[in-house]
């Protein structure tokens, strides 16, 4: 799975550590630490697949990752990262349009589980977005909106 990139934004100490060490054999990961060095990730043509995001960081939130995450010019699965299991956040980030949830005591089979699952989903999207830009009469530029969500 390492042609898979994940971006591990943690704008908080060393909260995602532990969750940086499961994935680091897995995929390619990178770091941000701030919402703005996310955005240059996610601007880039080719951006993460996977963005594992803390709730808070110096500049911005979870909500504002999603948001960057909508805007970025490939499909990317964002997964919501909290300190501890808060029902109302799983539920909010959920809504909002996040792929699944964790928690920092999160164990390595769940993780591997919501890895495996976004990855999958991801790549699935982005080739489903190549086939449309590449149809004939349908490949205008324009990004087209492929938001499939998983359950669990």
């Amino acid at each position: 799975m390492k042609k898979v990139w994940a971006l591990v934004v943690c704008g908080r100490g060393d909260h995602l550590v532990s969750l940086r060490q499961i994935l680091d054999p897995l995929v390619k990961v990178s770091d941000a630490r701030t919402c703005e060095e996310a955005a240059r990730c996610l601007e880039k043509p080719d951006p993460p697949h996977l963005v594992f995001t803390d709730t808070a960081m110096p500049d911005g939130s979870w909500r504002d990752v999603l948001k960057l995450a909508a805007k970025a010019p490939r499909p990317v699965n964002v997964i919501v990262a909290s300190r501890a299991a808060d029902v109302r956040l799983y539920m909010e980030a959920m809504d909002e349009g996040a792929f699944d949830f964790l928690t920092a005591s999160s164990l390595v089979p769940e993780v591997a589980h919501v890895l495996r699952s976004a990855a999958e989903n991801v790549l699935s999207r982005r080739q489903a977005q190549e086939r449309l830009r590449s149809a004939p009469g349908l490949g205008s530029g324009r990004r087209k909106s492929l938001r499939w969500s998983h359950s669990v």
